[in-house]
């Protein structure tokens, strides 16, 4: 009796000190102002302009978001300005989204994003982005069918980089990119147009400086170069005369589309020729014609090897001129210059000296697509 008595006692007291620190820890969360996003656009007088999203944990409250902005010289002194003018102690361990107005960017981002990178409050998984209007109006603006803005931001670029969509934003790559003599970075770039906050490409830097922006569509040749596909979704354009159509009467269509999922890629890179830069690039695609706007007979193998090789010429037409417009930028967002430093033992290469060497370097392009299934039916 004595030893269940005991026992019972030990249950009891432990329960009563689970419950005791279970209800300390609430209130504790209670009191805690957690940034999920943050936005910096610069301000006057070399001020710097920090908007912070937070998250509200209270389940009465009407908002689930609070936002906070002030201007200050450091991006530790806005920290510090947004805490004074919160009722709650702002912390930045839930941060997920940096959104950089494209104006900072253009400025330079390495005293930025060193102050993010050295802070052991922020967390490992921090999405960067640069935005085309301030970040002040993108992360203020009432959405009518937004509750959080900045969870909105952390899963529209979480879900677009795991369907493959755009090029990967971790706050890690950016600056392990800003360090690499041979590769220059890139960051997704987002539009706000009226009440909807779009991802529209991405912004290509030029060391920590924001050169110039690609469309969303030129992004997936960027991230076909750069890495793998294991599940990504194209859309074609092709010349109609390009392809057998069934049906006479849509011969007169300038343009026939199809797209392709369920990619799976594989890209290699090798140098030609060191005196003059020169690359060959063989990128192989295995797909599903998942829909094509023009009446073929897929039943027919000559059809659809008719439809790769037009494949192959789109897709080879798109990567040569993406990479005639990053020469045209001195960018070098797919890493040629780490390829031509791996292959040419003691090149001396340097940030400059790349710099100067790939708007004039070579490529060949050469594109070998495989269409695995096309879904049709006996």
């Amino acid at each position: 009796m004595r030893k269940n008595k005991a026992m019972r006692t030990a249950a009891l007291l432990f329960l009563t000190a689970a419950l005791t620190v279970g209800c300390l820890h609430t209130k504790v969360l209670e009191r805690l102002g957690l940034v999920i996003a943050a936005g910096l656009d610069l301000a006057p007088g070399d001020q710097i302009k920090g908007t912070s999203v937070l998250y509200e944990i209270d389940p009465e409250a009407k908002e689930r978001s609070n936002v906070i902005s002030s201007t200050a010289y450091t991006v530790k002194g806005v920290r510090m300005n947004n805490n004074v003018e919160s009722r709650k102690m702002l912390v930045s361990g839930q941060l997920r989204v940096l959104l950089l107005h494209e104006d900072m960017a253009k400025k330079g981002l390495s005293s930025i994003v060193d102050t993010f990178t050295r802070d052991p409050d922020i967390g490992s998984v921090v999405y960067l982005a640069v935005s085309q209007q301030p970040t002040f109006d993108i992360l203020t603006r009432r959405y009518p069918e937004i509750s959080n803005v900045g969870e909105y931001l952390f899963q529209t670029i979480k879900q677009n980089m795991e369907s493959e969509q755009t090029i990967s934003s971790m706050l890690h790559e950016f600056v392990r990119d800003l360090d690499s003599p041979g590769q220059d970075a890139s960051l997704p770039y987002i539009v706000q147009q009226k009440n909807e906050i779009r991802l529209q490409g991405a912004a290509l830097f030029r060391g920590d400086k924001m050169a110039g922006t690609i469309p969303l569509k030129e992004v997936l040749y960027l991230r076909l170069l750069k890495k793998r596909y294991t599940t990504g979704f194209f859309e074609l354009t092709l010349p109609q005369e390009a392809i057998v159509s069934q049906d006479r009467q849509l011969e007169k269509k300038e343009r026939t589309y199809l797209t392709l999922d369920s990619i799976h890629s594989k890209t290699n890179i090798n140098v030609l020729d060191s005196d003059q830069p020169s690359f060959l690039v063989k990128v192989k695609i295995k797909a599903r014609l998942l829909e094509i706007s023009v009446p073929v007979d897929l039943r027919n193998r000559n059809h659809i090897k008719q439809i790769e090789r037009e494949v192959n010429k789109a897709i080879k037409s798109s990567i040569e001129k993406l990479l005639q417009k990053t020469q045209k930028l001195a960018v070098d967002p797919v890493g040629f210059g780490n390829k031509y430093r791996a292959s040419v033992r003691h090149s001396g290469m340097t940030i400059e000296k790349w710099r100067e060497m790939y708007p004039k370097a070579k490529f060949r392009v050469e594109v070998t697509t495989n269409l695995l299934r096309t879904g049709q039916t006996d």
